[in-house]
């Protein structure tokens, strides 16, 4: 059997340079049939990417109408740290930690990224206040400042509240990469990139989301261990004193 591909791609592409499309002049730009036209046009209009608009003309003929919706967009911005055990030799060296903080707005600069950087420090000053791992060899950071992102990205960008204006933080420990290891394989310069991906967590490794962060901070707070708290909707550290 065979089956014919999808032009909705198409369509959503062939929205971008338009105001107003009907089924016809849909069915004439993509070389689809009418029928396909108009079935495809309904579905989006019923899934909110374009509105829909019946003229009557004269008493028995009606022309359909259909106007792109512009599609709303969130503002990202983060910071990120990433620490390693030791300069690159001659293999990548084992990651040691990663914090991370994170907001998506819907207003462009509300947020700074120096704000974020100390923010992260402070996540390892909350999880590990030892501070082991500011002590290593190699420390790399990559920042986003206002990335334009779609709508369904938000609850993916901060996991935990799934909330605008409000920063979340994330920390991951590493626990040894030694061995075979196929995601090392695959980007052996992550360590000397920051456009690269970072190293994926496995089962066994540490992860800690803004929640688990939140509840460690009140807990120092609480007995005098910390005299800073975070300030989510700021996306600012504040003294609690």
């Amino acid at each position: 059997m065979r089956v014919r591909p999808s032009p909705r791609k198409n369509i959503l592409e062939y929205m971008k340079t338009v105001t107003v499309i009907t089924r016809s002049t849909v069915a004439a730009a993509l070389g689809i049939s009418y029928w396909s036209s108009r079935y495809w046009m309904e579905r989006l209009a019923g899934e909110g990417f374009v509105r829909k608009e019946v003229v009557m003309i004269g008493r028995f003929t009606r022309r359909v109408f259909y106007y792109p919706i512009i599609a709303k967009v969130y503002y990202r911005t983060q910071y990120a740290m990433m620490f390693y055990t030791e300069k690159p030799r001659t293999k990548t060296p084992d990651p040691i930690a990663e914090f991370r903080v994170t907001v998506v707005s819907n207003i462009p600069g509300q947020y700074r990224l120096e704000e974020l950087e100390r923010a992260c420090i402070y996540v390892g000053v909350i999880l590990a206040p030892q501070t082991y791992w500011i002590k290593q060899e190699v420390m790399i950071t990559a920042d986003e400042k206002d990335e334009p992102i779609d709508v369904d990205e938000l609850v993916y960008s901060v996991p935990v509240k799934k909330r605008l204006n409000y920063a979340e933080r994330y920390a991951i420990f590493f626990r040894s990469r030694r061995g075979k290891d196929y995601w090392r394989e695959k980007y052996p310069y992550y360590w000397a990139d920051p456009t690269m991906p970072l190293p994926l967590p496995s089962d066994k490794d540490y992860e800690y989301d803004e929640a688990f962060i939140k509840g460690v901070e009140a807990k120092k707070i609480v007995l005098g261990a910390l005299n800073m708290r975070f300030n989510n909707e700021r996306g600012e550290m504040e003294s609690v004193v």
